[in-house]
């Protein structure tokens, strides 16, 4: 008689038993290399709207021109005001009709969010009368946990981080600007940028916060040369 072989009742238990924890593990895997693709993309997003919000606030700041502004006892020859929450200042490079003209921009923190708005102040359309949209805003970060603003104040070779800035008491800009915004990743982390100040001549001529407008003058010769109108030595 011939025997036949075969699996017994514990082999196959057995095998079930292994086949069973190797697809738990096999599914472990997946599940967390799926659950990491939306966590993947979220942080790419992120830092993305990260540069961006990074690459305007640089290039505005930047270009900040000295502007005058009138109060009701008193002037300031450099327009900028700022506190530990929002500040303000005339930039040369508005984001509205393709950066041209200067735009009256506002940057602030509600807490959980970080915000710009931008006004248009003077432009060759508003002259030709196609009037752009006159105020814009727009949220560039959210999901933050808190911000604070600082500003750089120069005194000589001495230097100081001030948690505000009037305008009218000093009379002048701040020597650069620190960011710091808490939440952008995982737990405490924050992130710190500091931007210096940096001034642009618009238009004709320059403006100093200290001095006043440059001096023009226009010089007739017997050779016939001149000094153009507008143009400084």
């Amino acid at each position: 008689m011939r025997s036949e072989s075969g699996f017994t009742l514990l082999e196959l238990m057995i095998s079930l038993t292994l086949l069973a924890v190797m697809l738990v593990m096999a599914y472990s895997v997946f599940a967390t290399a799926l659950s990491s693709v939306p966590r993947g993309e979220d942080a790419a997003a992120r830092s993305a709207r990260m540069r961006a919000a990074t690459s305007l606030l640089a290039r505005q700041v930047r270009s900040i021109v000295a502007y005058p502004v009138e109060g009701e006892e008193e002037s300031t020859p450099c327009y900028f005001w700022g506190d530990p929450y929002s500040f303000g200042f005339i930039t040369a490079a508005p984001q509205h009709n393709g950066g041209e003209g200067l735009g009256w921009v506002t940057y602030w923190s509600d807490g959980s969010s970080f915000w710009m708005a931008e006004r248009i102040i003077f432009s060759a359309s508003a002259m030709s009368g196609d009037t752009p949209e006159p105020t814009s805003e727009i949220k560039l970060l959210d999901g933050l946990s808190g911000a604070r603003f600082q500003y750089l104040r120069l005194d000589g070779t001495d230097s100081e981080w001030r948690d505000s800035w009037d305008p009218f008491e000093e009379q002048t800009l701040p020597g650069a600007i620190r960011i710091t915004l808490n939440g952008l990743g995982v737990g405490d982390s924050y992130w710190i940028q500091e931007i210096p100040v940096m001034l642009v001549a618009y238009g004709l001529g320059s403006y100093d916060c200290e001095g006043g407008f440059a001096d023009r003058e226009l010089f007739d010769g017997d050779d016939g040369d001149a000094e153009a109108p507008g143009r400084d030595e």
